[in-house]
This record gives C-alpha cells, sequence and structure tokens, in this order.
C-alpha cells in the first residue's frame, strides 16, 4: 500500500477536487461515516453510550461534526466540544456545523482548557472521545487551549478515537509535538501516513484503520507517490520459484565474510539464517584458526580459512575472497569481522572490487567511509541500525530517529547505494528517492544477533536470484514476520537470534501460500 506524507495527502485532494470534479464536502462526508461507524464499534453498539466529538480548525474539526451527525441520526448520545469559536469555522466544516445545530446536537464553545477539562470529568460515564483536533498539517510545538485539550483527552479514562492521525503526532517524522494524543484506534484516509508508521507516533496511534474516503485511483498514479507500506501483499509476489526439479546449486551460492576472536555466533547464525530462507550452498570464509569453530557449530556450510593476524582476517586474503566471490551468486561481509586495524584496508578495497551483489552489515559498515560507496562496481544494500548510520552521516543518532525516512533516503540517493535503516519502522530507502516502511516486527527481535539473521535471509534471496531491492524489502518484512510468529497472541517474549532462524521456514511458507490464494481473489477485495 502506498503511502501519503500529508504535503502528498493534500495534493492528492487537490487533484481529486479539481481535476476529477470530487467536491470537497463528499471527501468529508466519507471520511465523517467511516469514524462514526469505528465510533459505534469501540462502544460495542451500545446506545447508551456517551460520546463527545472534540473539534478543532479546519477539516478535523469538520469530520468531528459530520461523524457526530451520523452518531446522532443512529440513536447515540454524541455532544460536541469546539475550541475555537462560532465565527472561525468557515468552509466544508461549516456546512456540517450548521446541520448538527439544526438537528439538535448539543455543542460548547470554549477557549479554555479548564472549561474542556470539567466537561470531561463531569461525564463520570463517558464512554468514547472522538479527536478531531488536529490532524497530519500539524507543525511545531502544541501550545494553549490545544495541548490543555489533549492532556485532558489522554486523561479522562474514556477510549479515544483519532481522526486521520492521532492530534499531536507530525504526519511526515511521526515525532510528538510537545503532547499527542495517546489513541485507542486512529481511522486514516485513503491511504496510511508515514508518520503513523514511525516511532513513536506508531505507539500513540493503536490500532490502525486505511478507510477509502473515494479519491480515485488514476489520482493516486498521477500524485507520484514515492513512499510505500511493506504488507504482505506487497512482498508475496516477489518470493523466489522453488522448481520440482531443482538441485542444490539451482537455489544460490552465498558466501558470508565473518569472523574474530570471541564473535563466531554472527556468522553461524547469518549462515543459518541463508540456509533456513532456502539457500543451497552457503561459503564460510572465516579466520584459519577459528574454523573448526565454525565447521562444529554449524557443520551444513562450507569453511573456507583465511590468512589471518591474531584470530583477524588479513590483507592477505583480499585477492582470495575476490576470486572466491566471482564463483558466488550473492556476498555478505561483515558479521562479526570487528572494526580492527587488521581489517579496515582490506574491507574497503574488497567492498570496491566486488562484481556479486553485496549485503554490508555490522563492522563493515563501522570500517567504511561512505564515498566507497560511488565506486562499488555491484548492486549493494547497506544494513545500519541508527548508531551505525550516526557514524555513517555524521548525525547524532537522536538526530537520525526524529527523521529517519528523509535521513535514509538523503543517503541512498547521494551514494546511489540501497539503505536499510534498521529499528521499528524500519525503512528501506532506494537511490531514486522511492522507499519503504517496514509494517512487520515485534519487540522480541530486539536482540543480539538478531541483526546478522537479516542479513542471512537478505543474501539468501539474492543468492536466489532476487534483485537487490526485492531483497531488501522481502528479507525486512520476513525478518519482523518472523518475530510476529514467535510472539504470537501470548505477545511473549525472550527470544535468542537462533530460536528467529527457526520461525523463517513457516514464514515464508505463509507468504507462499498468500501469493497462491491471492492470485484467486477479485482485484478489489
Amino acid at each position: 500500500m502506498k503511502l501519503a506524507a500529508p504535503n502528498e495527502m493534500k495534493r492528492l485532494d487537490e487533484i481529486a477536487i479539481k481535476d476529477y470534479g470530487i467536491p470537497g464536502i463528499l471527501l468529508m462526508e466519507n471520511a465523517a461515516l467511516h469514524i462514526a461507524r469505528k465510533a459505534c464499534e469501540m462502544v460495542s453498539y451500545d446506545k447508551s453510550k456517551k460520546i463527545i466529538a472534540i473539534a478543532g480548525k479546519g477539516n478535523n474539526g469538520g469530520d468531528a461534526f459530520a461523524a457526530a451527525r451520523h452518531l446522532h441520526q443512529w440513536g447515540y448520545p454524541v455532544s460536541v466540544i469546539s475550541l475555537t469559536g462560532r465565527g472561525s469555522i468557515t468552509g466544508d466544516a461549516e456546512v456540517f456545523l450548521e446541520i448538527i445545530e439544526k438537528i439538535g446536537v448539543k455543542i460548547s464553545y470554549t477557549d479554555h482548557g479548564h472549561f474542556l477539562r470539567e466537561e470531561l470529568v463531569k461525564q463520570n460515564d463517558l464512554a468514547l472521545i472522538v479527536d478531531g483536533i488536529f490532524g497530519t498539517g500539524v507543525h511545531g510545538e502544541i501550545t494553549g487551549i490545544f495541548a490543555d485539550a489533549v492532556r485532558a483527552v489522554n486523561e479522562s479514562g474514556a477510549k479515544i478515537l483519532s481522526v486521520d492521525i492521532p492530534t499531536g503526532v507530525n504526519g511526515e517524522t511521526g515525532q510528538i509535538c510537545g503532547v499527542a494524543v495517546e489513541a485507542c484506534e486512529t481511522v486514516t484516509f485513503s491511504l496510511p501516513k508515514p508518520g503513523l508508521w514511525q516511532y513513536p507516533g506508531r505507539a500513540y496511534a493503536g490500532n490502525i484503520t486505511v478507510v477509502d474516503i473515494g479519491i480515485p485511483s488514476g489520482a493516486l498514479l498521477s500524485a507520484g507517490l514515492s513512499g510505500e507500506l511493506l504488507e504482505i501483499s506487497n512482498v508475496a509476489d516477489i518470493l523466489p520459484e522453488r522448481a520440482v526439479d531443482s538441485h542444490k546449486g539451482t537455489f544460490g551460492k552465498v558466501l558470508i565474510i565473518t569472523g574474530s576472536i570471541g564473535m563466531t555466533g554472527a556468522g553461524t547464525l547469518a549462515a543459518k539464517a541463508a540456509f533456513k530462507t532456502g539457500s543451497g550452498l552457503v561459503y564460510l570464509a572465516v579466520p584459519k584458526s577459528l574454523s573448526a569453530i565454525y565447521g562444529m557449530t554449524l557443520p551444513e556450510a562450507i569453511t573456507v580459512p583465511q590468512p589471518e593476524i591474531d584470530g583477524f582476517i588479513s590483507a592477505e586474503s583480499l585477492e582470495g575472497l575476490l576470486s572466491l566471490s566471482k564463483t558466488m551468486d550473492a556476498v555478505v561481509i561483515g558479521p562479526g569481522l570487528s572494526a580492527g586495524e587488521q581489517v579496515a584496508p582490506w574491507v574497503s578495497h574488497f567492498v570496491e572490487k566486488c562484481c556479486k551483489p553485496m549485503i554490508i552489515d555490522a563492522d563493515a559498515l563501522n570500517v567504511l567511509s561512505p564515498d566507497i560507496f560511488r565506486s562499488i562496481k555491484a548492486p549493494a544494500v547497506i544494513t545500519p541500525h541508527p548508531g551505525e548510520f550516526s557514524r555513517l552521516t555524521g548525525r547524532t543518532v537522536s538526530e537520525i530517529q526524529k527523521n529517519r525516512v528523509d535521513y535514509a533516503r538523503t543517503f541512498s540517493s547521494e551514494f546511489g547505494i540501497t539503505v536499510v535503516l534498521k529499528g521499528a519502522g524500519t525503512v528501506i530507502a532506494y537511490p531514486d528517492r522511492r522507499y519503504n516502511i517496514n509494517a512487520s516486527g515485534h519487540p522480541s527481535l530486539a536482540v543480539a544477533g538478531s541483526g546478522d539473521v537479516l542479513s542471512g535471509i537478505m543474501g539468501s534471496l539474492l543468492g536466489q536470484g532476487l534483485n537487490h531491492e526485492e531483497a531488501a524489502a522481502l528479507a525486512v518484512f520476513v525478518h519482523g514476520r518472523c518475530g510476529e510468529v514467535l510472539a504470537g497472541e501470548r505477545d511473549l517474549s525472550g527470544f535468542t537470534a537462533g530460536e528467529i532462524c527457526c520461525a523463517i521456514p513457516s514464514v515464508m511458507s505463509e507468504l507462499k501460500h498468500y501469493a497462491k490464494s491471492s492470485k484467486f481473489m477479485p482485484d478489489d477485495l
């Protein structure tokens, strides 16, 4: 599903209204109908439950007015509190305000936070608040009556339904504008907003429902949207084919360059993940003195001992590794290599001269200069966590986390390399400034070795014939889905990276079955 940043959503509305002749008031009516239906669901269709819609300025306030009209007509005890004066409400919002005035919905106007707080406290049996204060266009800190309103809503004890996005969440970055509504449910219009899928905003949105409000599909195409949410429907169709008459060479040869004293687990996990994802042959290039460890821990892999200095792969290995890589379908470099002075020089030369698709991860990222990416010969994906990306960009982790999508897209565009910025809501950015945000995942993935598993999955998919963009997207989704499968309905945690590997086959099977079943489903379902 495409993503729409606030400015892109504004453009979509303009195209629908100006180019297709769809009245803005009709879009607002459609949005309100979805909000009202969700409100009914949240109060279990109990028409004795009290509902208050809180309206701010602009279209979000209009949506709240229109939703209140539906709820009133359906027999629910709904009232409205407007945080702006009657004379300040104009346009489509005023049309719906006039309607609810005429049909007898109780409406209060206030510009004082204490009034709103008292009104909510008075309603000691209040079941639901509809948050129509601010939408996706909010910028800067929320202050005054609006900040007071957000705090009062959060402290009310009622369930909260947010219109389009929780008030106070930046629709582009997911950052909090001083304060934000903590919604139980968010109904967002037409397309998901990036800020709903980046933290901390994702944590404020509760359950997210994306609804169609009538913007034509042609408008989506002409708007040139660059973002996409990674869901099962996006990735299932790019699974590599596995013919019945295949053999181990059919499913790709993956070289993992790894290993240093005390870090043998990283390469083992990456190799295990590659096998679990379907690789037929996995080669481990490791320091000579450690090769026996890999042979015992993962006998399925082919161990290729390398010249070393004190347990670290040395520069003498460079030509041999380059020669070996030419016989491979994909290369993973970095897990457990260390960032020692013995490693840095030859890693740079290898990355620059390697002619096969690469995943560059972990310690390889810690010893490389970003400028090396301008001269590499092969398609490549880098997989930094925020700390590694901080070193590459010269930005602090805090800066990066405040706008993950923009920093990843900028770096990818500047250096011509696919960037997988790991973390909750992993961002995948491509050199043409397209990007994905991953919708799968669970906190159980936050464990040592989890990133090595991701690299192994990605390298395996590269080796099986996917291009580097497809491999990055599918691997990130599969990795996240493994966390969900492990956690299950009981929301368990405490898993090891090895257990993440064990979940890979069932997730791949799930995707395979989804891809088969979706071929028989009508496009509009």
